[in-house]
């Protein structure tokens, strides 16, 4: 996925089974991170995701 924020340009964000495996320098603290939890910062924070069709669906599995 990739999150562009007020303050950073694009940064890549990697998410296997709906947890964060891997995350550029502004958002590495995001590792470990169910996938969940990244989309609710992002948008308390308005930043815009986005999300590939595995992403999407690896989310709405951990919604249910």
């Amino acid at each position: 996925m990739q999150i562009t924020g007020k303050d950073f340009g694009p940064v890549y964000v990697k998410a296997v089974s709906g947890m964060i495996v891997a995350a550029d320098r502004p958002v590495s603290y995001m590792q470990g991170w169910p996938l969940q939890r990244v989309v609710a910062l992002a948008g308390r924070w308005h930043w815009k995701i986005n999300l590939n069709d595995d992403e999407r669906t690896q989310l709405d599995e951990q919604q249910q």
